[in-house]
């Protein structure tokens, strides 16, 4: 079992506010050996986001497990503002679903300035 950095995972994130998605390299420091993080998986399509920058949509509270029918409680995950699968990874699927990030993956940062006025 790989040795997991140490990751501040409970930022408490509200909507509006801005995040930087971490680097590849330290989401997938924390990840198991099945790519998941406290059970969330860290999806095909979602590195091309790395470094990038974006205000927060909304906190995801409860998720559709579609695979069972089940409705799952879920902690310190955030849905980002038009960050949406684009199906690439998935033989084309035009769904359009967000991608579900957990805290861990972000890093809180300043308002960008252009947004301020």
């Amino acid at each position: 079992m790989k040795k997991m950095p140490p990751v501040e995972d409970v930022l408490n994130l509200k909507p509006g506010e801005w995040v930087e998605v971490k680097s590849e390299e330290q989401i997938r420091a924390a990840l198991d050996s099945n790519n998941t993080y406290k059970g969330l998986r860290f999806m095909a399509g979602m590195n091309k986001h790395c470094g990038r920058q974006y205000r927060v949509f909304k906190r995801l509270e409860v998720m559709l497990l579609e695979s069972t029918g089940e409705y799952r409680k879920v902690k310190n995950t955030v849905l980002l503002e038009g960050v949406m699968c684009d199906g690439s990874p998935f033989n084309g699927c035009g769904r359009s679903c967000f991608f579900y990030w957990r805290e861990a993956w972000l890093k809180r940062i300043p308002t960008p300035l252009e947004e301020k006025k």
